[in-house]
């Protein structure tokens, strides 16, 4: 993560038009969610447990907070996707802004990555 982050810090304006992807963007979001670890932790410490609890109430109470919590995950990415689609007019208007924006998003990636490798070290006593 800090590695990308550092290469998107380093790119010019006259290569932003470049780091876009132009293809496949949909292919390659897919990818980023199934290796991201985020909805595995959910679904082994908290989604998982609380559907086996819930079986005991109803099945269908199980189904509909399946359906729902699904439901509302995909339509808000949508819904984020379809609000950075609308306003991308405020990026081409001048692409130094894109820039600016990628590297105060970078540089606040490398914030969190200092952050979750101290605290993964203090977690494991070496901190």
């Amino acid at each position: 993560m800090v590695y990308l982050d550092i290469e998107n810090l380093r790119a010019e304006i006259n290569t932003a038009r470049e780091m876009l992807p132009r293809t496949d963007a949909l292919g390659r979001g897919v990818v980023a969610n199934f290796l991201s670890s985020h909805p595995y932790l959910f679904w082994l410490s908290i989604g998982g447990p609380l559907i086996y609890k819930n079986l005991d109430v109803h099945v269908y109470a199980t189904i509909s907070f399946i359906l729902r919590f699904c439901t509302l995950l995909i339509g808000s990415k949508i819904g984020i996707a379809f609000a950075m689609e609308k306003s991308k007019f405020l990026i081409k208007s001048d692409e130094k802004y894109y820039l600016y924006i990628v590297r105060v998003l970078d540089s606040t990636l490398i914030l969190f990555a200092a952050i979750f490798v101290r605290d993964g070290l203090r977690l494991i006593g070496l901190f």
